[in-house]
C-alpha cells in the first residue's frame, strides 16, 4: 500500500508547480504541466489526479487539519499563538487573518486543478470511456470535497466548473453549491470503485461525503440511507480501537473501518503527529473535554443536561478525588491524564515523562490518541491521517434515527461502539432515554467517540450550540500536581480547576469564518459581500 503512496507522491511532485499563480479562482493552469500538452493517457491523467491530491496535505506541520480544529473548539488548547489557531477560539479573527486566507487559497487551488483535469479529460480521444471516467469520478469527488469544504467554512462562495470563463466570479447562494456539489457526489458514486483501506477515493468515501453533507443539510433520511448504503458495502468497526489510528492498525488488510485517509510514509513524508501531541504542546486537551467522558457505569461525571427538559443525573460512584479511575476505557485509549507515561524521541534527553510535564502543559492532559509511543524520531511519523471511518457512520445514522424516528433504534448503533473498548452498553445502562435526552447522550457520545478527529468544530456550528459551549477554556492546576512524580499518583495531588484561556463567540459573526481580504480586494463582484459583521 506505501508503495503506492511513494508513485503518487513523485507523481505529484510532477504536478507540483501546477496552478502556482495567486489568483486562486484561476482555473486554467499556467505551466506547461497542463491538460491541454500534457493529458494523453492514462498514466499522465493520474499524475495530475495526484496533484489534486497533493491539496490535501498541510503546508506545515502547525496546521495539520483537520485536526487542528480541536484547538478552535472547546476540545482542546493551543498556547502556541503562532499557529494561529488560537484567534477563532477567541473569537478575534478578522478578514485579515492569515489562516482565513490559508484555508480559502488551499481550497481553490484544488478546485482549479479539479476542473482543468475535467476539461482535459473530456476534451481527450485516446483514452478509453471506463479510463475516463474513473479518472474523472476521483476527479469530482475531490472537487466536491473542497467545494463542500469551502461552504462549511465560509458559507455563499463563487460556482466555477470546468467550463466557466475567465471573469471575476460574485458568490453564489448556498443551495446553488449544494446542488452542483451532489451532482459530483452522485457521479463519483457511479463510477468509483469499491475497496477498504482509504488510500484513494472510493465508493465508500463518496457515499459518506453525501452523508456529511445531508447532516449539514438536516436532511435525516438521507443520511439514515447512504450509512445503510456504506454498511452494505461491507464496511465495520475495527477491533482494537488504539491500534486503529497507528500504523499497525491503519496498514492491517483487515480493517474496514477506515473509509478515506491522508497517506504519509517513514522516510518520505511524516504527519508529525506524535510530535505534535507529545512535544511541541500544541494540543492540550480541556477538563471540558475530559468531563465527557463517562464512569464505567455508563453514567455522566456530571449530570447531563437536555434541551426541551429532561437530565442525565451523575453517577453518584464517581470520585473526584481519583477522578480518572473507574472510567469509559476510550478515556485512556485517547487522551494522557495526570499521572500517565509517555515518550519523546530517543534523540531527546527526555525519553520518558509522565503527565503533567514540567514544561510547556498548562491544562494537565494531552492526547494520545494516534500518537506512536515506539517512534525513534517523532519527526519521522509515517501514521496517515484517518479524515473518514465507519466509527462515524454509525453516530451519524444514530442521531438521524432519534431526529425521525425516536431512540428505540439507536441504542444497538451505540451499543456496538461501547462493547468495541469493553464498556458497558447504552442499553444495559440508560435503557429508558426520552428523544431529548438520547440527543444529548448522542452528542456527548459524538464527542468521546471522535475526539481528536477534528469533527467537533462541525457539530457546534451545525448543531448552533456554539455561542453556548465556547466559554472559557478550563485545565487543571498544574502547580497542585508534582510535575515530575515518575508515575506515581499520591494523595497530595489536588485535582482542581483553572481558567487557562479567555474565549468568546459572537452568534452573529462566528458561525462562518470571514472571507480573505486579499480576496475582497482582488474580486469587485465580492469587494462589498463580505460574511456578516466582519
Amino acid at each position: 500500500m506505501k508503495k503506492n503512496l511513494y508513485i503518487c507522491l513523485i507523481l505529484s511532485l510532477l504536478a507540483g508547480g501546477w496552478m502556482g499563480c495567486s489568483d486562486y479562482l484561476d482555473t486554467v493552469p499556467t505551466d506547461k504541466a497542463s491538460p491541454d500538452t500534457f493529458l494523453k493517457d492514462v498514466e499522465q491523467a493520474r499524475s495530475l489526479l495526484a496533484g489534486i491530491y497533493a491539496c490535501l496535505y498541510d503546508d506545515s506541520p502547525v496546521y495539520i487539519f483537520p485536526y487542528g480544529y480541536e484547538n478552535m473548539c472547546d476540545n482542546s488548547f493551543n498556547p502556541n499563538t503562532w499557529e494561529n489557531s488560537a484567534e477563532f477560539a477567541k473569537g478575534t479573527q478578522t478578514s485579515a487573518s492569515w489562516l482565513a486566507e490559508y484555508k480559502w487559497m488551499k481550497n481553490w487551488q484544488a478546485i482549479s486543478r479539479c476542473n482543468s483535469l475535467v476539461r482535459g479529460l473530456n476534451s481527450n480521444t485516446t483514452m478509453s470511456e471506463s479510463d475516463k471516467n474513473s479518472i474523472a469520478a476521483e476527479t469530482r469527488f475531490l472537487r466536491a470535497w473542497f467545494y463542500f469544504d469551502l461552504v462549511s467554512f465560509y458559507g455563499r462562495v463563487p460556482l466555477l466548473d470546468e467550463d466557466s470563463p475567465l471573469e471575476n466570479p460574485p458568490r453564489e447562494e448556498i443551495s446553488v453549491v449544494m446542488e452542483f456539489i451532489y451532482g459530483d457526489v452522485e457521479f463519483a458514486i457511479e463510477h468509483l470503485r469499491h475497496q477498504f483501506g482509504g488510500e484513494y477515493a472510493c465508493k465508500g468515501a463518496a457515499y459518506m461525503l453525501k452523508m456529511r453533507m445531508a447532516q449539514y443539510e438536516y436532511d435525516h433520511q438521507t443520511v439514515i440511507e447512504t450509512a445503510k448504503a456504506i454498511e452494505a458495502l461491507g464496511y465495520g468497526l475495527y477491533p482494537d480501537f488504539q491500534k486503529l489510528f497507528l500504523e499497525e492498525g491503519i496498514e492491517d488488510a483487515s480493517n474496514t473501518e477506515t473509509i478515506f485517509k491522508i497517506n504519509y510514509a517513514t522516510d518520505l513524508r511524516s504527519s508529525y503527529m506524535t510530535m505534535m501531541w507529545y512535544h511541541w504542546n500544541s494540543f492540550q486537551t480541556t477538563q471540558q473535554m475530559i468531563d465527557c467522558f463517562f464512569t464505567e457505569n455508563g453514567l455522566p461525571v456530571k449530570t447531563l443536561d437536555a434541551e426541551g427538559g429532561g437530565s442525565i443525573p451523575a453517577d453518584p460512584a464517581f470520585n473526584p478525588g481519583r477522578p480518572f479511575d473507574h472510567r469509559d476505557p476510550r478515556l485512556k485509549l485517547s487522551v494522557l491524564c495526570p499521572g500517565d507515561e509517555y515518550r519523546l524521541d530517543a534523540e531527546s534527553r527526555y525519553q520518558e515523562n509522565w503527565v503533567p510535564a514540567s514544561w510547556g502543559n498548562v491544562t494537565g492532559y494531552r492526547p494520545k490518541k494516534g500518537a506512536n509511543p515506539t517512534l525513534a524520531n517523532t519527526q519521522n511519523d509515517g501514521c496517515d491521517k484517518i479524515i473518514m471511518r465507519y466509527g462515524e457512520v454509525l453516530l451519524a445514522r444514530a442521531e438521524a434515527e432519534n431526529e425521525l424516528n425516536g431512540p428505540a433504534n439507536v441504542y444497538p448503533l451505540i451499543d456496538r461502539l461501547r462493547e468495541r473498548v469493553g464498556m458497558i452498553t447504552l442499553s444495559a445502562s440508560l435503557p429508558n432515554l426520552t428523544r431529548e435526552t438520547m440527543r444529548e447522550l448522542i452528542r456527548n457520545e459524538r464527542r468521546v467517540e471522535l475526539y481528536h478527529e477534528g469533527q467537533r468544530w462541525f457539530d457546534i456550528r451545525r448543531w448552533k450550540i456554539a455561542e453556548k459551549v465556547m466559554v472559557d477554556a478550563v485545565g487543571l492546576d498544574v502547580a497542585l500536581m508534582k510535575w515530575y512524580s515518575n508515575g506515581d499518583v499520591t494523595d497530595e495531588w489536588k485535582y482542581e480547576t483553572i481558567v487557562i484561556d479567555r474565549r468568546s463567540f459572537n452568534k452573529d459573526r462566528d458561525y462562518l469564518w470571514p472571507i480573505p481580504l486579499t480576496e475582497l480586494n482582488a474580486n469587485p463582484e465580492m469587494a462589498d459581500d463580505q460574511n456578516p459583521n466582519y
